[in-house]
């Protein structure tokens, strides 16, 4: 068909609106859309050009887009080249970003000013394929005619949308005087757009893996079956000290096998096995020594001639750090959750305060089941290391031949089924914070020399090591032993005695406090209440009377443990003494309670359990002896006689 017949027909579909029902569907309702928009047919050239700042900020918008899609374009550009098509990319507007084409091409292309910079809107410039393609989210050609403006009729344009996470980011175009357009032009754009998506997807996945595997705090490296490096995050090359420089394709061995004390540590990892958290000691790009914890996973791939190997490196020290942040929420008591109103037990509450800030060791003495763990805690916290680790070991409770090891630390092949990788001591654990020693009074007498060069060189020294290890620790230690005894029998170090109370506290025993008692065990009545969710209860006064006599040899911890056995065997909300008497011994008593002919351990009598009954029911209803008679189930006149017989007021 020649320009003049052309002409001739799109001028006829101006002129002539009934003519329109020739187009397709979607170009007659977008002819109709743009005559309803006020657009000007007879437009010899696009006049909505942008400015080069305002072309700028939109390739700035799209910067994404122009980066994946120009490769795209040239490659799409090598099949067309010198047949008069240009390819062109638009943004979300519709603002042609990038024009690629010959020098013919390009000229006539800009003879209706198809240029970079140029918007195709169709409230703008009508009918064209760009805006069609971004309203109907569909590839589609528009051939000469169908163009609505004059300066557009002798073209053909073929595009497709590009559509990133369901929206439509920009679209593809390739365009060219009508009689060049072949039945194959809309597919090659659709291809091409097709590859901008996907190249777009995997950009993205590959981005967001990346970030992920950047994010992480441990050090991850992926080789191929020969050892190559394919992959290594930042945390990687800082644990191990090497260059940021590209490694990718570096062989294992090339970056850390110029150190033989490495070549154990590559061979491990390029075996292609699962192991997991195995220990290390790797020698850095540095030639620092690093203790690491690996773990390696091969790759499963169905290519049996690819596959390789993802090693994960933990940094120990890293590991460390973590461990001794989470040993620190040991110490949960605070003074606030000390208890007492003694003026003896008060005073040493404030001592133990003002010690508190204090870096100096603190000896803390006292028999079993005063609170000594309970005043290193809140000492702790109410110290300057209350962020720090908090450990604690009962020196009593380990064997002779761990105390060693659990205190200091081992290499690995220290000894006889040493862990492999070795085991960090509880002193190392603390750095920064305080450790506890709870019967220190117990430590072998060989280790308190290896405990008293701690205290005084501040260095820890691995069983089966090499190296010194300094550490920072405050010691709180406890002892129910009297030590200066124990050092005139050559039990206890006088040097180390006088290293470790350099502060000392002595916790007075339950027996001088008897003024705590009673407030003590309403407190552990209801804590305990509430954990077991029974009602509140209250102490009959018999076991008021016993309490105040009793001597308490198991001070604190026997209250509590009396109290709690008291709270889930009593039948109702008082606590009588028939309850707590199996719990009492014969030494906590000077001689038996006033009201009781008969040891603390023996069977009360009948009546008694019935007087004693009678006297839990009158204190629960508060003396109602209507109410009282009813909860019992007998009349009034039946518990008058009963209080007769009985001597009750």
């Amino acid at each position: 068909m020649e320009d003049i017949e052309l002409r001739k027909k799109w001028l006829r579909f101006h002129r002539n609106p009934p003519s329109r029902n020739e187009l397709r569907p979607e170009i007659q309702y977008s002819w109709e859309r743009s005559y309803d928009r006020g657009v000007k047919p007879f437009l010899r050239e696009n006049p909505y050009i942008c400015t080069e700042s305002e072309l700028k900020q939109a390739r700035s918008r799209s910067h994404y887009l122009l980066q994946i899609s120009e490769p795209v374009m040239e490659d799409l550009y090598e099949f067309v080249a010198g047949t008069g098509f240009v390819v062109a990319l638009a943004d979300s507007d519709l603002c042609v970003t990038k024009v690629i084409g010959d020098e013919e091409s390009l000229n006539w292309a800009n003879l209706g000013r198809f240029v970079e910079g140029s918007i195709w809107l169709e409230r703008m410039v009508g009918t064209n394929g760009g805006s069609l393609c971004q309203d109907l989210a569909k590839p589609i050609s528009v051939y000469a005619y169908e163009h609505f403006c004059l300066f557009s009729h002798v073209s053909a344009s073929s595009c497709a949308p590009i559509i990133d996470q369901n929206k439509i980011c920009g679209c593809l175009c390739m365009v060219s005087p009508y009689n060049k357009v072949t039945n194959h032009t809309l597919g090659m754009v659709v291809a091409a757009a097709k590859h901008i998506m996907s190249t777009m997807v995997l950009e993205r996945v590959n981005k967001y893996h990346k970030t992920v595997m950047e994010s992480m705090s441990e050090g991850v490296i992926a080789l191929d079956a020969n050892g190559n490096i394919t992959y290594m995050n930042d945390n990687c090359t800082n644990i191990l000290q090497v260059d940021k420089r590209p490694i990718i394709g570096q062989n294992i061995y090339d970056l850390l096998g110029n150190n033989s004390d490495n070549h154990y540590f590559i061979h491990k990892v390029t075996q292609g096995r699962t192991f997991t958290d195995e220990n290390f000691k790797i020698v850095t790009g540095n030639k620092n020594t690093i203790n690491c914890n690996i773990t390696c996973n091969p790759l499963k791939n169905p290519d049996t001639t690819a596959g390789g190997t993802v090693v994960i490196i933990k940094e120990s020290q890293r590991i460390n750090r973590l461990v001794r942040k989470w040993i620190g929420d040991g110490a949960k008591i605070t003074f606030d959750g000390i208890i007492g109103k003694n003026p003896k037990f008060l005073q040493t509450v404030k001592t133990a305060r003002a010690a508190a800030s204090s870096s100096s060791n603190v000896l803390l003495l006292g028999e079993s089941g005063t609170g000594k763990d309970v005043f290193a805690q809140a000492m702790h916290n109410a110290s300057p290391r209350k962020k720090n680790p908090y450990v604690a070991i009962n020196c009593a409770a380990l064997p002779r031949e761990l105390i060693a090891s659990e205190l200091f630390g081992y290499d690995e092949g220290a000894f006889t089924g040493a862990r492999k990788g070795g085991n960090i001591g509880k002193f190392e654990l603390a750095d920064q914070g305080t450790i506890f020693l709870d019967e220190i009074g117990d430590i072998p007498l060989d280790l308190q020399a290896a405990l008293l060069r701690v205290l005084e060189e501040k260095t820890v020294f691995r069983l089966g090591g090499n190296k010194l290890i300094p550490v920072n620790v405050r010691i709180i230690a406890a002892t129910n032993k009297d030590l200066e005894t124990e050092i005139k029998r050559n039990r206890f170090r006088r040097d180390l005695y006088y290293r470790l109370a350099v502060i000392k506290l002595t916790i007075p025993p339950l027996r001088e406090r008897p003024d705590d008692i009673l407030v003590l065990a309403e407190t552990f009545m209801e804590k305990i209440c509430k954990r077991f969710n029974k009602p509140p209860m209250t102490l009959a006064p018999e076991v008021v009377e016993v309490f105040m006599k009793y001597s308490w040899p198991g001070n604190i911890r026997e209250l509590q443990n009396v109290i709690e056995g008291a709270v889930q065997l009593a039948p109702s909300d008082v606590i009588s003494y028939d309850i707590i008497a199996e719990y009492l011994t014969e030494e906590g008593f000077s001689s038996p309670p006033s009201h009781v002919n008969k040891p603390i351990q023996t069977v009360l009598s009948e009546s008694d359990l019935e007087k004693q009954k009678l006297l839990e029911y009158l204190s629960k209803y508060k003396y109602n002896k209507s109410a009282v008679a009813k909860a019992m189930g007998i009349s009034r006149k039946t518990l008058y006689r009963r209080l007769a017989e009985y001597g009750i007021d």
